[in-house]
């Protein structure tokens, strides 16, 4: 059982605790701005509090890998909320002097165009969710990940083998691809790319600006829905968001359904 953030304590119990006085809640999760709890029925209830200490009660024949992957995405999410650090929904890399983020919904191609670019080269950063934290009011990256979730698919065109590989234990079809992480320190934050992948569209892309890159890049925040539990953090997004949008070039892709991640990876390239 692995957590992304060294200093966060992370503790196996019988039964966690439960949030004292929650702002948001139903009957499978609850929180407020410094508590978080969740269970996964048939994996495990997860109690997070403080950004720093994290509680994992496992339920009897839960998958271990499974009991991870949501230890890594939602509690993670919910640590960085609670220490007022952006998680954007994207997957990052250093490449040619720059910090890249490539961000959209799943099934957009964050994680494999983030590892095309990889095998040629650039540095993974982060996987699925990346952290950016501010210093004097310019965004970096902060790497937290020497690995990066593929499907079949995506491992196919990029030549890597399925077989090789680790499952990430969920019920879809994804393997964890193991990636070399020389990059410790926070990285600078260059180039935001928003990957979407409508039913029918043609390969277009925008420069985004003032309103229209704060309110894109709002959409973007991981695990937003947990925000209205926590004002502190939602005020301190509001200016985090406009220093990013006023410093970091901001793009809109559109990419057809069809278009294989050689050939996306390509017209990134040109664009960045």
């Amino acid at each position: 059982m692995t957590f992304p953030l060294e200093d966060v304590k992370v503790q196996v119990v019988q039964q966690t605790r439960r949030v004292s006085t929650p702002l948001l809640e139903d009957p499978w999760m609850a929180l407020n701005q410094n508590e978080f709890w969740m269970r996964v029925e048939g994996t495990a209830s997860y109690y997070a509090s403080h950004g720093r200490n994290v509680e994992v009660a496992v339920e009897e024949k839960a998958d271990p890998a499974t009991v991870n992957l949501y230890l890594q995405g939602s509690v993670f999410g919910a640590i960085l909320h609670q220490r007022s650090v952006l998680p954007l929904h994207g997957s990052s890399f250093y490449w040619k002097g720059k910090g890249i983020c490539i961000c959209g919904e799943t099934l957009a191609g964050k994680s494999s165009l983030s590892v095309a670019f990889c095998l040629d080269g650039a540095t993974y950063l982060a996987d699925d969710v990346t952290p950016v934290v501010m210093r004097n009011n310019k965004p970096l990256i902060f790497p937290r990940t020497g690995h990066a979730k593929l499907w079949k698919d995506s491992l196919d065109q990029l030549g890597l083998d399925a077989r090789r590989l680790e499952g990430t234990g969920s019920d879809e079809a994804k393997y964890y691809q193991p990636l070399p992480q020389p990059v410790r320190e926070p990285v600078p934050l260059d180039h935001i790319i928003i990957l979407e992948v409508p039913d029918m569209g043609y390969l277009n892309r925008q420069t985004l600006t003032g309103i229209q890159a704060f309110t894109a890049l709002r959409n973007q925040i991981y695990r937003w829905e947990y925000l209205p539990a926590m004002p502190k953090t939602e005020a301190n997004y509001l200016q985090q968001l406009i220093d990013i949008s006023k410093t970091v070039r901001i793009s809109r892709v559109i990419r057809p359904q069809n278009m294989g991640i050689a050939e996306t990876r390509n017209y990134l390239t040109q664009l960045i």
